[in-house]
């Protein structure tokens, strides 16, 4: 029988906060001011990869594989 596929916690809250970290860098090294859109973008980016951080953090502190 296969075992059921367990997810990692821990990897998804370190891709997020690596999305968040390169996104926030990103808008710290531009030389040129970005349009709105991409703008909007990012700060969407930023608030999706700290709400997945937090979600897979409190996950990985109750224990639940899946």
């Amino acid at each position: 029988m296969a075992q059921p596929k367990t997810k990692n916690w821990g990897l998804q809250a370190a891709l997020c906060v690596g999305i968040v970290a390169w996104q926030i860098y990103d808008m710290a090294t531009a030389t040129e001011a970005p349009g709105q859109a991409l703008s909007l973008l990012h700060y969407f980016l930023i608030f999706c990869g700290l709400v997945g951080g937090v979600g897979a953090l409190v996950m990985m502190a109750r224990g639940k594989s899946a």
